[in-house]
């Protein structure tokens, strides 16, 4: 009789084991598969959090017009064909994207190639093209606010305190901030127009940095003439011809 007693608590004991050896594998599995979710929802707001998306009908909240404080040194279109390291003649062909790198609204543009005068670019590049960033370009006011240091609190010389301005959910999904350079006449996006691009090389990213910020699109006139942002006109140069 007592063998039987103990044989059914083993067979009792055996099956609440099992029951819990199951309940623990089943709760650490769904742990283990609801941090991953997580860290995948993570890893892709990080991925998407620097990049606009549209901006297409959005009111403006504001917009940033950039002055650079080295006009003197790129006022002479063969000082900056002296410094660039790359020197094309393209064709803008589309925007890629805006984002923000460094409290900096910056643009992603696809440029076709029509001749290379200083540097040199590889036969895929000539064929296909290169993307150039630029500063400047439109982002949604979510973005921005998300990826820039937040303006201070300021104190003026009465002491009254000047806060930030607060936007609510909906500004910030609605609305845009533009960034413009203060030369924007030659920030010329028509796609049969001809522009002299100074450029730096990005090597991790890939791509190509418009020099001397405004001053390293210039475009180029059907006499062949470049346009020099700080005289506001065109202008013959040596080191370019149309023919």
């Amino acid at each position: 009789m007592k063998k039987n007693i103990w044989t059914y608590g083993g067979i009792i004991f055996t099956i609440l084991l099992t029951f819990v050896l199951v309940w623990n594998f089943n709760n650490t599995t769904s742990k283990e598969t609801s941090v991953s979710v997580k860290s995948k929802s993570i890893k892709k707001a990080i991925k998407k959090e620097t990049i606009s998306g549209t901006t297409a009908g959005m009111k403006t909240a504001f917009t940033i017009v950039s002055h650079a404080d080295y006009t003197k040194d790129t006022a002479s279109v063969y000082t900056m064909y002296q410094h660039a390291p790359v020197v094309i003649v393209g064709k803008f062909e589309k925007d890629h994207k805006s984002f923000v790198d460094q409290n900096f609204i910056k643009t992603e543009s696809h440029m076709k190639i029509i001749k290379v005068l200083k540097g040199n670019l590889t036969d895929l590049e000539m064929k296909n093209g290169i993307d150039i960033v630029y500063y400047g370009g439109e982002v949604t006011l979510e973005t921005y606010l998300n990826n820039t240091t937040p303006e201070p609190t300021k104190v003026d010389s009465n002491g009254v305190v000047h806060k930030p301005k607060q936007y609510s959910k909906q500004e910030r999904e609605s609305e845009k901030v533009v960034s413009t350079p203060e030369q924007q006449a030659n920030k010329d996006k028509d796609k049969n127009s001809e522009v002299m691009v100074f450029l730096s090389r990005n090597p991790a990213p890939n791509n190509y940095f418009v020099f001397a910020d405004e001053f390293g699109y210039r475009k180029i006139n059907n006499k062949g003439e470049v346009f020099n942002p700080i005289t506001n006109s065109y202008e013959s140069v040596e080191f370019y011809s149309k023919n």
